[in-house]
């Protein structure tokens, strides 16, 4: 009798201890909080955010966005070649000339503000696109865990 008594007790204290352990991995998922802003302007040109990037309208990863205020801020919405797999892309929504709102982080980086884009709305037609929600952005992996093959591009030329 002694012994089944002890034999409950491991069993309650092992439920209980593995009950708790998925809310202190909630409690850590939630300490992650993002620092998300808006900005408006006017789409100026789409740029390459890729270093080897010769073409910069085929591997556009961002575009300038001009404020009301004439500050420039690179928005940058993902890497070229994952937006080759998608159905709908920035570039179907955003032209060069739109007026667009732009929520994501903002960051400076070597005297340039950049925006991550999170979602673009155009405000001239309606239409928006979400780039990322929370958590690791849809490109994460690379291209080759997307099924970009060759990797790199330019092994397709040889």
């Amino acid at each position: 009798m002694f012994g089944s008594k002890i034999a409950m007790l491991a069993v309650a204290v092992t439920v209980i201890g593995l009950a708790a352990v998925p809310v202190s991995i909630a409690l850590d998922d939630d300490a992650k909080t993002y620092d998300l802003s808006s900005v408006e302007g006017t789409v100026k040109a789409f740029v390459c955010c890729d270093e080897d990037c010769d073409d910069c309208d085929e591997r556009a990863g961002a575009f300038m966005l001009e404020t009301d205020d004439g500050e420039m801020i690179r928005v940058e919405f993902g890497p070229w070649w994952y937006w080759e797999t998608q159905e709908i892309t920035v570039r179907d929504i955003i032209e060069v000339g739109d007026e667009v709102n732009v929520t994501g982080e903002l960051v400076d980086e070597d005297d340039v503000t950049v925006m991550e884009a999170w979602v673009i709305k155009n405000l001239d037609t309606g239409e928006d696109i979400t780039i990322k929600v929370e958590g690791c952005p849809p490109w994460a992996g690379g291209p080759i865990k997307l099924g970009i093959e060759p990797w790199p591009p330019s092994e397709e030329e040889d």
